[in-house]
């Protein structure tokens, strides 16, 4: 069963559902608990999807090898993310991506039949789950939107102050904190370690930017 230390309050799949009908939802949607080492993969590219996973800690990475073997991260998924969804209502139930544990992970999953398809019992969470679903969907399109108009941008440089700016948006703070380390942010932004640093102290000397470790500011 889902830790006593969850709420459903913190989980957006669960927004609108009462504290007192958490336990049956998650009989009847076959919930199951796991927890991930970091470093261990949830969910390979091309395997049979059909669950839904809910974050509940951790980070995970959303990961596409290319031809050579490369991966390169698409997005990042946090507590209250939800994983595989996307691909669990397609006709072929196939994942196009991996997903792997960035960090250590905890991950509630529940049937997507059971999610979509109300119980003989009638449960009233069915509908509520159901919708909160979709816009859970559309809001990683978004997401994924956003990260196409960061690769998008012609230069490093270019890519590396759209997603600060992004990140400055979102979290509506002057000093930003970037959830990835360095390897990890020059994988989302199409570019290698090395090359990304140096860019990094090219703009911080150019007076764009100044950054402690994952802390960054814009300079305006």
């Amino acid at each position: 069963m889902l830790d006593q230390s969850i709420s459903p309050r913190d989980v957006p799949l669960f927004d609108g559902i009462k504290e007192e009908e958490l336990s049956d939802l998650l009989l009847c949607m076959k919930a199951r608990n796991r927890r991930y080492h970091k470093g261990e993969y949830i969910l390979l590219d091309q395997d049979e999807v059909q669950e839904v996973g809910v974050v509940l800690s951790g980070m995970v990475h959303m990961l596409k090898e290319d031809s050579q073997g490369h991966n390169t991260l698409i997005t990042y998924l946090e507590k209250g993310d939800v994983l595989g969804e996307s691909f669990a209502v397609k006709e072929e139930k196939n994942s196009y991506v991996s997903f792997f544990a960035a960090t250590d992970a905890h991950i509630l999953f529940l049937s997507l039949s059971q999610i979509l398809h109300p119980c003989k019992k009638n449960c009233p969470f069915h509908g509520r789950v159901a919708k909160n679903l979709l816009q859970l969907i559309g809001e990683k399109n978004l997401r994924l939107m956003e990260r196409i108009e960061v690769a998008s941008k012609t230069t490093l440089r270019e890519k590396i102050m759209a997603y600060l700016m992004l990140l400055e948006a979102k979290q509506g703070q002057k000093y930003i904190e970037v959830p990835l380390n360095r390897s990890e942010m020059a994988s989302f932004l199409h570019s290698n370690r090395s090359a990304m640093s140096r860019e990094l102290m090219a703009m911080k000397a150019d007076g764009l930017i100044d950054y402690d470790g994952n802390t960054f500011v814009l300079k305006k």
